[in-house]
C-alpha cells in the first residue's frame, strides 16, 4: 500500500470515525449496483441484469469497517470532505460473507447476510482508486 493511498483512506475514515464505537480501519462511499449491469450482481441478486433497487440503504451511502462490525451511513459530500448523518445499518463481520470484482473502471461487490439480506453496492476505481478499493475489500474480508 502507497503513502498516498493511505493518506486517501485516512481522508475517508477520519470523518466517520467519532460516529463508530471501535476503531475504523477502511471506509468507502458507494451507490447501489446495477447501474453498470454488473454480471455478478446480476447472479447474485437473481436478476437479469441490474437496474433494479439492490437495497433499502440509502443512495449513495457511506461505508465503514471496524474489527468487528460494518457501518453504513448517510452522509452529505462537502467538497472533498464529508459530513456523516446518521448511522443506518451495522452487520457484524462475521456474520456476513462478501464478493466483489473489479469490470470497467468499477469496483462491485454484494455483501450478504447471515439472515439472508443482500447488500449490492459499486463505487469507481479510475485513477488510482483500485488500490483503495483492495485495502476496502482487505478490511471487509478480515474475520
Amino acid at each position: 500500500m502507497t503513502k498516498k493511498s493511505e493518506k486517501q483512506m485516512a481522508k475517508m475514515v477520519d470523518p466517520v470515525q467519532p460516529h463508530c464505537d471501535e476503531k475504523i480501519s477502511a471506509a468507502i462511499t458507494c451507490s447501489h449496483a446495477g447501474s453498470m449491469r454488473s454480471l455478478l450482481v446480476s447472479k447474485l441478486m437473481g436478476q437479469g441484469g441490474g437496474g433494479g433497487k439492490t437495497s433499502d440503504l440509502p443512495n449513495p451511502v457511506f461505508l465503514a469497517v471496524g474489527e468487528k462490525s460494518i457501518y453504513a451511513f448517510k452522509y452529505a459530500p462537502r467538497g472533498f470532505k464529508f459530513k456523516i448523518k446518521q448511522e443506518v445499518a451495522r452487520w457484524q463481520k462475521d456474520e456476513t460473507d462478501v464478493e466483489y470484482e473489479f469490470s470497467g473502471g468499477m469496483a462491485t461487490f454484494v455483501i450478504s447476510t447471515k439472515s439472508g439480506d443482500n447488500y449490492a453496492l459499486e463505487f469507481p476505481i479510475v485513477m488510482g482508486g483500485k488500490e483503495l478499493a483492495e485495502m476496502f475489500f482487505s478490511a471487509l474480508q478480515a474475520k
